[in-house]
């Protein structure tokens, strides 16, 4: 006898509701106008999908809930991953598409995935009122970006590709996008690519083959922590003179690679500045700059800040450049950490 569960109170259908995985409240949704009504207007404890394309040889939708793995993934492959029924209960109708739908062993749709792909994230991104919390761009010949979908902002973005980008698509993406929380970026085949400005506020940023970046750009970075690699010269000097005349209290580190011009003469750290050398009393030697390595700042030089804040430029081996905030003066925990490189 089947469950006669729209028979019951609203709270009542609601509970049963909650105990749903992702993929049944999607399938819930697709029975009749009534199931999509109750869908959307219940409160699921998800937080937001993230779109992955390229990922593990296949694409997909994460579904996320606050936990450090996602909830449920919806993958999207051209080939079948085992024998599926050519009957029609392996598929499903969304709108004017059907998509093949295989829920066991895990759940995965196959064929023209690019569109399918397209279709139900619109579809589970207005079911369940989902922001976009990630998007992730792998290395893989594929016409989804972030334009394709329609985002535009998310948490954190990961674009590591070995082909080139076009460039309507990383205009996009630095122009129109808001991101709050972390952007890498890795363009190996744009090499001609130039941007005239962007402004970049975020927690993190990550720029390997920065050599597009100019100096209006990266004085106006508003982020906690910069990596650039492969950059052209950038006035590090004006960068720490911006900082040391600002009240910011949000900047933790920039990193990058070394200057042209960094030297005793080039650079005179007296000229309109007061540099001070190390003292132990004052701040530690070693600087936490991730869970598994720390910057050695010995031979740093440390400029004091009005309002008393501690920081350090240091130049390391490699051409490798640091400016660093001493929001925790003294980090013993770094102390047993490998050393920063590239």
């Amino acid at each position: 006898m089947a469950f006669p569960l729209l028979k019951l109170p609203s709270l009542a259908y609601e509970e049963v509701l909650l105990n749903f995985n992702v993929p049944d409240l999607v399938d819930f949704s697709l029975l009749s106008s009534r199931c999509h009504r109750i869908i959307r207007s219940t409160r699921f404890p998800l937080t937001g999908i993230e779109v992955c394309v390229g990922g593990f040889d296949s694409d997909c939708l994460m579904f996320c809930n606050n936990s450090p793995r996602p909830i449920a993934v919806w993958e999207f492959t051209k080939e079948r991953w085992r024998k599926v029924s050519d009957t029609e209960n392996g598929w499903r109708r969304i709108g004017r598409t059907r998509i093949r739908i295989q829920k066991e062993p895990d759940w995965r749709s196959t064929k023209i995935q690019t569109k399918n792909m397209k279709v139900a994230f619109d579809y589970v991104r207005d079911l369940f009122r989902l922001p976009v919390t990630g998007y992730s761009l792998s290395d893989k010949e594929q016409q989804m970006y972030p334009q394709y979908f329609g985002i535009t902002k998310c948490e954190e973005m990961y674009i590591w590709v070995h082909h080139e980008i076009p460039i309507d698509e990383l205009k996009y993406i630095l122009e129109k996008m808001e991101i709050s929380k972390k952007l890498t970026l890795y363009l190996k085949e744009n090499n001609d690519f130039e941007c005239d400005f962007v402004q970049f506020s975020m927690d993190k940023l990550i720029i390997k083959r920065a050599f597009w970046i100019t100096r209006e750009t990266f004085l106006a970075m508003d982020c906690a922590r910069i990596t650039l690699q492969g950059n052209k010269d950038l006035p590090i000097r004006d960068f720490v003179s911006q900082w040391l005349l600002s009240k910011n209290t949000r900047f933790e580190w920039l990193k990058m690679t070394g200057s042209m011009r960094w030297n005793g003469e080039d650079i005179n750290w007296n000229d309109g500045f007061e540099p001070m050398k190390w003292n132990p009393a004052i701040r530690g030697r070693n600087f936490k700059i991730s869970h598994f390595q720390r910057v050695d700042c010995e031979n740093g030089i440390d400029f004091l800040r009005d309002d008393g804040i501690l920081a350090t430029v240091v130049k390391a081996e490699l051409g490798l450049i640091y400016f660093i905030v001493w929001h925790k003066r003294f980090q013993s925990e770094a102390d047993d950490l490998q050393l920063d490189s590239w």
